[in-house]
């Protein structure tokens, strides 16, 4: 025991030296609470944890080889193990899949030192793309799941791994493992939704961003911003939710205290009262997104959107225009063709997911929100006036009135009840509720970023704290020093920037030759949009 010890444990120390230092152990760990070794009937070593077998009490190598032998772990590139045991399974699956990316995930780090006291890891060490998520919190192990590569919509980590999930190896710490299993699914769900828009809505971004392509060379990023904000100066997105109403009327004074992030649906409800936002967020690239700034005009606001946005978009009338990068194929290898870094919003389903990631971009500590409901609080979709409620009157007719689009908007996507943050039920559906769950994963994630809201009468999210309007108007100070000195340095950081002739020279080379041998290999899936 003590050779397999001192091999394993050197082995792990040399593969993982800084895991290692967190994880220090001079001699033999004591075996978990609850764990009984014995032999079974091969002479190996089994388990049982308060009377549960881990593995087969006959033979537990060969019951372990059978388990990763499938097709279905073949078919995935990445396999997931929720718990190990005393790691049969691993050792199995590494002398097969060497090629493959291994995660393990184990919260108690006991466990995994003790099973190196029993059986031979140096297999599993010798896998080039090994992850060892152990003793992480539950919220940090969803990122080393899910892959870097954002091109291959509805194919990353989440959606293309296998997961051994065997109920004795998760007992231990079942809260643990389902606050995992919860956040995978959740990703899997949202995946599965990317896949779908990329079907539905490919050909339409392919044309927009090959339109707006010029638009690279031309704009500046919101790198410029990348946490440039002094970490007191508070922001707040505005959405367009049926809330947003009773908080129109103190715009004014919270704009003096915060910086104001707008989504496109709400611009119209924020121009009604003579409010421009300090900046708009528009990244979808539908017409209909379009629609809700068109005919409109914001003279001291500054629009941030993507080059897959319908090209109206860029010619909305506003103080400046911002990019951010692009999620989608076309923008993403021109991108990297010119050695861009517009700045990375991701993904999250919704625009206001997009305007929350923004004002963390740009150094935010404290952010407010209102309309923001993810939910229809008193059945109603949007606030008053907003586009998205005028656009239901403009297209109802005598057959059609404007309660029929309203209904569908209410219950077209699986409607249930939810909790608003006063405890009171709200009519939500399945697609408000992603969009609830992802802040509520990129808010655990984000621990040093605090978010309120100013309305609670929305779905109630957690990490999203309900605050008094009336008090933060009371308490908080004018911050107009910091708000004048942030935007000082945002046209000093686009007064200087100056496309190369290089850049430009380049640029011009990509468009003539597009699309290029390497961008159809990389990304032939999107030949039926080109």
């Amino acid at each position: 025991m003590n050779s397999i010890w001192n091999s394993n444990y050197s082995a792990f120390r040399n593969r993982f030296p800084q895991l290692a230092e967190l994880l220090p152990c001079d001699s033999i760990p004591v075996i978990p609470a609850g764990w009984q070794v014995s032999e079974a009937k091969n002479g190996q070593f089994t388990i049982t944890e308060n009377g549960i077998r881990l593995h087969s009490s006959y033979n537990p190598q060969r019951e372990a080889a059978g388990a990763v032998a499938t097709s279905e772990v073949n078919s995935k590139s990445t396999t997931v193990f929720y718990g190990f045991g005393l790691g049969y399974h691993l050792v199995e699956w590494a002398k097969i899949h060497k090629d493959k990316k291994l995660i393990i995930i184990e919260p108690d780090v006991n466990i995994f030192l003790y099973s190196m006291s029993i059986l031979d890891w140096t297999e599993i060490f010798s896998i080039n793309q090994l992850v060892l998520a152990v003793g992480c919190p539950a919220e940090s192990v969803l990122p080393l799941i899910e892959s870097s590569d954002k091109v291959n919509i509805g194919e990353t980590g989440v959606s293309d791994a296998f997961y051994f999930d065997i109920p004795a190896f998760t007992r231990h710490a079942q809260n643990y493992f389902d606050v995992v299993k919860t956040l995978v699914k959740r990703n899997q769900r949202k995946n599965e939704i990317n896949a779908a828009t990329l079907k539905k809505f490919g050909k339409l971004w392919c044309r927009n961003s090959i339109k707006n392509l010029q638009e690279m060379v031309r704009l500046n990023g919101i790198k410029t911003l990348k946490e440039k904000t002094d970490s007191e100066l508070p922001f707040m997105i505005v959405g367009a939710g049926p809330s947003l109403e009773k908080i129109l009327p103190y715009l004014k004074e919270l704009k003096e205290r915060c910086v104001i992030v707008c989504v496109e649906t709400a611009l119209k409800a924020m121009l009604r009262i003579g409010v421009e936002p300090d900046f708009i967020i528009l990244t979808d690239p539908q017409f209909w997104a379009y629609r809700h700034i068109a005919g409109l005009s914001a003279h001291d606001s500054i629009l941030i959107t993507e080059i897959s946005t319908y090209p109206a978009v860029f010619r909305f009338p506003c103080k400046q225009i911002l990019l951010c990068g692009s999620q989608f194929p076309i923008g993403q290898y021109f991108e990297q063709q010119l050695s861009l870094d517009l700045g990375d919003l991701g993904t999250g389903g919704s625009v206001a997911s997009s305007a929350w990631n923004f004002a963390c971009y740009c150094g935010a500590k404290k952010i407010y929100t209102a309309g923001l409901d993810f939910a229809f609080p008193k059945n109603q979709t949007h606030i008053k006036g907003s586009s998205a409620e005028q656009t239901f009157h403009t297209i109802s007719n005598k057959l059609a009135a404007s309660d029929k689009f309203t209904a569908n908007a209410l219950y077209s996507a699986n409607a249930v009840m939810g909790k608003d943050y006063n405890g009171t039920p709200v009519l939500t559906d399945s697609r408000m509720k992603m969009f609830s769950w992802w802040f509520e994963s990129r808010l655990t994630a984000c621990k040093d970023v605090q978010t309120y809201t100013f309305t609670p009468e929305g779905l109630n999210t957690p990490g999203i704290h309900p605050t008094s309007l009336s008090d933060f108007l009371k308490n908080a100070p004018s911050m107009s020093v910091l708000k004048k000195q942030f935007f000082e340095n945002l046209n000093n950081a686009t007064e200087n920037k100056k496309i190369s002739n290089e850049t430009n020279s380049l640029f011009n080379k990509l468009m003539t030759q597009f699309p290029t041998q390497d961008f159809e290999e990389k990304y032939s899936f999107l030949k039926p949009y080109l």
